[in-house]
């Protein structure tokens, strides 16, 4: 049977029979997954590269303490997460993020990669991503987790729970919060921005009066 055709419990099975081949193809399967959920809550590309292998190394550890209950997938996320709160409580992520640190896929809206668009929607795509990139780092750690867990990486209410050990009704209330926070930054933002075109256009139309002036 092809290995790859296997199911993520099949393959963490045979992770605790110590078979590094199936551990590679769940490592691939999900490492994506485990990053861009390192990621947010790291908010550090630098971080989330060193964090993202050290899951997968306590997930070969521990595969065979795997008792079903959720999907594999939740299980790692739940290791994930908790390694990557674990630097945060240590203070070692110190690194800041941009733009250009993140993976072409997190950059990506998910339609970019299944449809044929103009230029022109194109940059307007990247232009809204970076704004909700950048808004989603100022919001706190927790609230980064609940985002993506929930909007980003669809989780459902039951498997953010077990990811996170937060009681569900805590989870919808929680939700609530960070989503009203990061439209408050959101709107922030976009006033900022609109002052700074304010100024701009100012400044312009300053010069172009001085120049008119001189030129008479």
């Amino acid at each position: 049977m092809d290995i790859e055709a296997l199911s993520d419990e099949e393959l963490l099975e045979r992770c605790s029979r110590g078979d590094d081949h199936a551990f590679r193809v769940l490592f691939e399967r999900l490492r994506q997954m485990v990053y861009n959920l390192v990621f947010r809550i790291l908010n550090s590309h630098l971080d989330a590269e060193e964090v993202t292998p050290e899951v997968f190394v306590r997930v070969w550890q521990k595969a065979g303490d795997f008792r079903g209950g959720s999907r594999v997938s939740t299980w790692v996320y739940r290791i994930a997460a908790n390694m990557a709160l674990d630097r945060v409580r240590a203070g070692r992520n110190v690194h800041e993020v941009f733009w250009d640190d993140l993976p072409p896929r997190e950059r990506a809206m998910p339609d970019e990669r299944d449809s044929v668009e103009s230029p022109e929607d194109a940059v307007l795509r990247r232009e809204q991503a970076t704004v909700l990139e950048r808004a989603l780092a100022r919001l706190s750690v927790e609230d980064r987790m609940l985002v993506t867990l929930y909007h980003l990486q669809e989780c459902s209410y039951q498997e953010v729970q077990q990811i996170t050990g937060i009681n569900p009704a805590n989870i919808k209330s929680k939700l609530f919060r960070a989503r009203r926070r990061l439209r408050a930054i959101l709107i922030e933002m976009e006033k900022g921005e609109t002052q700074d075109d304010v100024q701009e256009g100012s400044t312009s139309s300053a010069g172009f009066h001085q120049a008119s002036t001189v030129s008479r």
